[in-house]
């Protein structure tokens, strides 16, 4: 099984042509960008465990079926761009646990420190973790949220790593220092330019997301 994923679909090609427009109001942004968080955690969470239970039909019949328990998922939102995934996941895993993380990236150096970490200390009790966060840029950011994933006792083999845009240079860190994460990504851009930001890309989603 491969470890990175690209969803390809008519739909995620739209509401990338959506995200990278300038044009763009930032209600239509945010719209696209829940929207595309949707269709990558169908795609992010297709391994999920699930268990069997059985439900009375209308009809009065007992049928057999699976259900995934999301109490034991969670979600970890990169400040602030990755909040935009949060609701899309939240529509699939109702009761999961949300650790806000936030790494800021100095301009200069392109080296990401964290000033915010909420992940618990008690990973015995989630089967799966997903790392949210837009752009899968220099990878830096996403490796200092693995870092603090792994010093809290998480396996790198429950976590996903789900992004809408990403470069090779920053999958192929991650691959590099934590090869048995699993990346979902909805499409792979060109480069990065001198400053780090993806090209063609769409810009700072953080700042297209809040104004700010």
């Amino acid at each position: 099984m491969s470890l990175v994923t690209v969803v390809r679909h008519p739909l995620v090609n739209d509401r990338i042509r959506t995200l990278r427009d300038r044009e763009i109001d930032t209600e239509l942004f945010r719209r696209a960008l829940k929207e595309l968080g949707l269709i990558l955690a169908v795609e992010a969470t297709r391994h999920l465990p699930t268990r069997e239970a059985t439900v009375v039909t209308p009809l009065g019949v007992e049928a057999r079926c699976e259900e995934v328990d999301s109490t034991r998922h969670l979600l970890v939102p990169v400040l602030r761009a990755g909040l935009g995934f949060v609701d899309s996941f939240l529509e699939f895993l109702p009761k999961a646990k949300v650790a806000h993380v936030g790494v800021a990236r100095d301009h200069e150096t392109l080296e990401a420190k964290a000033y915010l970490c909420s992940v618990p200390g008690n990973p015995e009790e989630y089967d799966a973790v997903f790392i949210l966060d837009p752009m899968l840029a220099t990878g830096n950011s996403s490796v200092k949220v693995l870092e603090l994933l792994k010093d809290a006792g998480f396996e790198a083999e429950k976590i996903t790593l789900v992004c809408g845009f990403a470069v090779e240079a920053g999958i192929n860190q991650v691959r590099t220092r934590f090869p048995e994460v699993r990346i979902v990504t909805a499409t792979v851009d060109q480069r990065l330019n001198e400053v780090g930001y993806i090209v063609p890309g769409l810009g700072d989603a953080g700042d297209r997301l809040y104004l700010l």
